[in-house]
């Protein structure tokens, strides 16, 4: 239940009613590009979990939770003749992704969609595989979101999720509290001119699942061959990416 002292456009409000979470992003659209390329490595390390997922390159893959395309983009780095599907649930951010793309879109490689990731309505068995960047955090309901994702991967598809997901070590947790609150808050603030989103994105981190328990989680649903990946650099405790498969 939602705390009612709570007010809207706070990150305590984003975090009890994550379904506010694309509304609060659609305020800062317009600034997000600016605001993540000052983030050393952000735009790589999306090209390095699209290769994780070993992709032949002519798939049909789901970009999840797509905002304004920078996934996109790193998963056409691994798709030479395949097709993307990007779907986000911000508005604003869309419609930055389908000015990026607006070549892609025109030649049928790239689609966007607007839907709620908790309530996607694709057939079963859709997508060959399911890239999900910074998405599963996002989410109300993090177990009812991965069945929902099971259903659409075709049997043998891959599931990537690419997500800050504090490791178990013990200097995890002050490690992130020293970079979010040092330092992502007050740039990404000056940058976009609203710290709400980003004083969200420390809170939900902090929150969310360690490797091991996204692991267990999809083990319990149905996945198999999981793994949890740590990125490169500054980011190898605070930043993973987990694969799994749906079994033939």
């Amino acid at each position: 239940m939602v705390n009612t002292t709570t007010t809207k456009h706070t990150s305590d409000f984003l975090i009890e009613n994550k379904v506010n979470v694309p509304k609060e992003f659609n305020r800062i659209a317009s600034r997000y590009d600016f605001a993540t390329s000052m983030s050393q490595g952000y735009q790589q390390d999306l090209n390095t979990s699209a290769r994780r997922m070993n992709l032949k390159g002519n798939e049909h893959v789901l970009d999840l939770c797509c905002g304004t395309g920078k996934s996109t983009l790193a998963c056409l780095g691994v798709l030479p003749n395949g097709k993307i599907t990007g779907v986000d649930n911000s508005e604003e951010m869309l419609a930055i992704a389908e000015k990026k793309f607006s070549k892609e879109i025109q030649s049928g490689k790239v689609e966007f969609m607007l839907k709620d990731a908790m309530k996607l309505d694709f057939p079963e068995n859709s997508f060959d595989a399911i890239f999900m960047a910074y998405g599963l955090r996002n989410m109300p309901d993090y177990e009812a979101c991965v069945q929902g994702l099971y259903r659409i991967l075709k049997p043998g598809g891959t599931l990537c999720i690419h997500d800050y997901s504090l490791s178990d070590t013990w200097y995890s947790r002050p490690y992130w509290k020293i970079l979010g609150y040092g330092f992502i808050i007050p740039i990404s603030t000056i940058l976009t001119g609203n710290s709400t989103i980003f004083s969200y994105l420390i809170k939900s981190v902090l929150n969310f699942l360690t490797p091991n328990q996204a692991k267990a989680l999809l083990d319990k649903n149905g996945f198999k061959e999981i793994s949890a990946k740590p990125l490169s650099g500054w980011r190898a405790p605070i930043q993973h990416t987990i694969l799994a498969k749906k079994p033939n």
